[in-house]
């Protein structure tokens, strides 16, 4: 009998911390409230939320306020009120971009609370670039005035392969960076865990949790401004493949011509931007040059679109700022090359620039959930966007 028992307490302490949890995100969520008003936003008994609030409060991340309310067990008797502890940690966001380094911090409560939008030197590589994306994230909380000590967790986004174990397999962008261990130059520099993710994947996982794919189960996101690139979210969770290799599909389903760093390559204009104000203006050689542009990338996503079938298609990067300039014309040419009665909603990017960043603030909530609750897997709270894009347009951009 007593093997029994033993055998049924991992069980057991899986269940204790999956109910903790369960009340700190009900307060967390739901804002401050009484052991009984707990119970009842969480379905657990009232003597569970109890046990589960005193370890949560041993963790930190619950407290008792000091107030009280009114009713409780007698007439007339206080209830404790408790709430959740939002600043006894922080999560960071990092996109290592190209061009620009963006660096958005959130407490445990999803409140964006520093933001960070560095230009970057496109001759700087290797250990000057980490030396860059280390200021820059320095420089971020010390803005914010955060604590290093209370980080929790950092997901930092990158262009290209990214294995399994965080490594850059193969990069156009940053070939001096594969096979480099990103993650463990700022885990030593941070003192938190730090995970490494394809960019893209992180403007599919943004756009999916809190931008325009809000509520839908499959999702593409393409990419298109200075590159043409993917991201998934199959069955709501984020795709990356057994080689981890989902999405990279730019340079075999779309027929743009690109430099030798993958980047699409104009002949109207020097940019993508500028070709397509030029057509709006009139420009009949622009005019005739997105019209190819927009062929190639129909093709390519009617090509995707059909092997996934996805409820909605989010059209990102720089070049989705040109709207329906751009959306209008994509979506006759995608409609025109599928041969079957089904017609994709193609829609443009709600979260923009600012996407890869969001992305990564999702995914290092995801790594920290074991710390913070004994449990996997907990959902991230509500990011304030707003928030965060108030801090975004007041960043200094030198």
């Amino acid at each position: 009998m007593a093997h029994v028992e033993r055998a049924l307490e991992p069980e057991a302490s899986r269940l204790r911390a999956a109910n903790a949890a369960r009340c700190a995100l009900a307060l967390r969520d739901g804002g401050r409230a009484t052991v009984a008003q707990v119970a009842s936003r969480s379905g657990l008994s009232r003597p569970t939320v109890e046990s589960a609030l005193i370890q949560m409060g041993e963790r930190g991340i619950v407290r008792a306020v000091d107030e009280h309310t009114l009713g409780g067990r007698g007439a007339g008797r206080p209830a404790r009120i408790y709430e959740f502890v939002g600043d006894l940690g922080y999560v960071v966001g990092v996109d290592v971009g190209i061009h620009r380094i963006r660096v958005a911090v959130s407490d445990l409560a999803g409140v964006v609370v520093a933001w960070a939008d560095e230009p970057v030197e496109t001759s700087v590589a290797g250990p000057g670039r980490m030396l860059g994306v280390k200021g820059a994230i320095g420089r971020c909380l010390e803005a914010g005035g955060i604590d290093r000590g209370r980080l929790v967790a950092m997901a930092v986004a990158v262009s290209g392969l990214v294995g399994e174990d965080g490594r850059l397999i193969v990069s156009r962008n940053f070939p001096d960076w594969e096979g480099v261990d990103i993650a463990g130059h700022l885990r030593a520099e941070f003192g938190c865990e730090v995970t490494v993710e394809n960019d893209m994947r992180l403007a599919a996982l943004a756009e999916h949790r809190m931008g325009a794919a809000r509520l839908m189960t499959d999702v593409v996101y393409f990419f298109a401004g200075h590159r043409i690139s993917m991201g998934l979210i199959i069955g709501g969770r984020l795709r990356r493949g057994s080689h981890s290799a989902a999405g990279e599909i730019g340079d075999i389903v779309f027929s743009k011509r690109v430099n030798e760093l993958g980047q699409l390559t104009w002949s109207t204009a020097e940019t993508g931007e500028e070709v397509f104000r030029r057509a709006i203006d009139g420009d009949a050689d622009s005019q005739a040059e997105i019209e190819r542009f927009v062929g190639g990338l129909a093709t390519g996503i009617a090509t995707v679109a059909m092997a996934i079938d996805p409820d909605v298609v989010v059209v990102g990067g720089g070049l989705s700022r040109a709207g329906e300039a751009l959306l209008a014309p994509l979506r006759r040419a995608v409609l025109a090359a599928i041969p079957l009665p089904i017609r994709p909603s193609i829609i443009a990017s709600e979260l923009g620039a600012e996407s890869v960043v969001l992305g990564a603030v999702v995914l290092a909530f995801a790594l920290s959930s074991e710390a913070l609750y004994g449990v996997e897997e907990i959902q991230e709270p509500q990011i304030d966007v707003v928030g965060a894009r108030a801090l975004a347009e007041g960043a200094v951009r030198p």
